[in-house]
């Protein structure tokens, strides 16, 4: 009787340990599965050279170019990181003519918008709708573009630099535009009702640029919302040391980062040369003196 309770017993125990061990595989598999993610934005404009490394080739070309920078990112960071990419169009691009409709906007049409949108599920891609304000105020700049976030893969960004009065005595560009608080709330209000009404059970990233501090004022009021990521992308251009201090001076260093994630914006043409690595970038190693102090979620590249 002894025996076989003996050998019951080391059974049991060859058994449980097995499935603890099989218990450890898992999650250690698991742990592997989610790696944190850093998103790589390709930024610009089609056909418009000018305005941004993503209208400078076909799409074709671009989505080459995309990936060997995702292969890059891999290789420098050790595979360390799950790396997405995605199109960052300007939808609304601001310009010095009121146009047809005075808004001082040149739209995007919807064809050119769903061919990225169809090119980007077909790759794995994001798109991000960028919208430069002109006359309008968040709210009134999503709006028409709504519709396109029933599409899993799209996501929404807003630029304060080309704000006007709509008083309209000077046109975008002249003088540093701006928002405030409660028009980024009234925007991300539009937003989650949107995607509620719509059984969207998925949450948006809304991006909002900026490189000087009153570009978004009164930060401390934003409110955060279930369904929308907040991304206060810092896009200045200059040396790396200087992008850095204004990057760890507008979100890194102060108490935005219980409100939003960040993002980071490299100019391949007007950053003064050699152009961060991504271990400069996401702070993994210092640019001089100077260093990220909190890892950026979105690069785009211009």
């Amino acid at each position: 009787m002894k025996k076989i309770l003996l050998t019951t017993t080391l059974l049991f125990i060859l058994f449980s340990q097995e499935i603890f061990a099989n218990i450890i595989d898992t999650n250690q598999a698991n742990t592997v599965l989610k790696k944190e993610e850093v998103l790589i934005g390709y930024y610009g404009r089609p056909n418009s050279p000018t305005l941004g490394i993503l209208g400078e080739t076909n799409l074709d070309e671009l989505i080459k170019k995309m990936r060997e920078k995702q292969k890059y990112f891999n290789t420098e960071l050790e595979n360390k990181l799950d790396v997405k990419l995605a199109f960052h169009l300007i939808h609304s691009l601001a310009t010095k003519d009121p146009g047809r409709r005075n808004d001082y906007l040149l739209g995007m049409s919807e064809k050119t918008v769903l061919k990225y949108i169809k090119r980007a599920q077909e790759e794995n891609f994001l798109v991000i709708i960028d919208l430069q304000l002109g006359t309008y105020t968040p709210y009134e700049a999503i709006k028409p573009v709504l519709k396109y976030l029933k599409y899993e893969n799209v996501h929404l960004a807003i630029d304060p630099e080309f704000k006007i009065p709509k008083h309209r005595r000077y046109p975008p560009g002249r003088y540093i535009g701006h928002i405030f608080a409660n028009q980024l709330n009234e925007a991300q209000e539009l937003i989650s009702t949107y995607l509620k009404e719509n059984n969207i059970n998925q949450e948006k990233k809304l991006i909002i640029h900026m490189f000087h501090k009153r570009m978004l004022r009164q930060k401390e009021q934003v409110k955060n919302y279930d369904n929308i990521k907040l991304i206060y992308n810092i896009d200045g251009h200059g040396s790396a040391q200087v992008k850095i201090k204004i990057y760890n001076g507008l979100y890194a260093a102060t108490t935005q980062i219980d409100k939003a994630i960040g993002g980071f914006k490299i100019f391949y043409k007007n950053d003064i040369k050699p152009i961060m690595t991504p271990k400069q970038i996401l702070g993994f190693e210092p640019v001089g003196k100077q260093k990220i102090m909190v890892r950026p979620y979105y690069i785009n590249y211009h």
